[in-house]
């Protein structure tokens, strides 16, 4: 009488490359979506960085003796 088998499952080669494949096909579907809200976050970013530099520039050009800028400040 032949001895039961552990019931292991073996997969091959062939096998794996075949889940490899699907798994690349199907894993990727949003992928361009993300990337494009992505891009998009980038560039509100670099015009963010761009006010703020426009605005530091500003703060720099302004000073304590302006009268702008000493109604600003809170008498002490």
């Amino acid at each position: 009488m032949p001895e039961p088998s552990n019931n292991k499952a073996t997969l091959g080669c062939g096998t794996l490359i075949l889940i490899a494949l699907i798994v690349v096909i199907f894993g990727n579907r949003g992928n361009e979506e993300v990337r494009t809200e992505l891009q998009n976050l980038t560039q509100r970013i670099e015009q963010l960085e761009t006010k703020i530099d426009k605005q530091t520039e500003r703060i720099v050009e302004l000073t304590p003796t302006d009268s702008k800028l000493q109604t600003l400040i809170p008498e002490t």
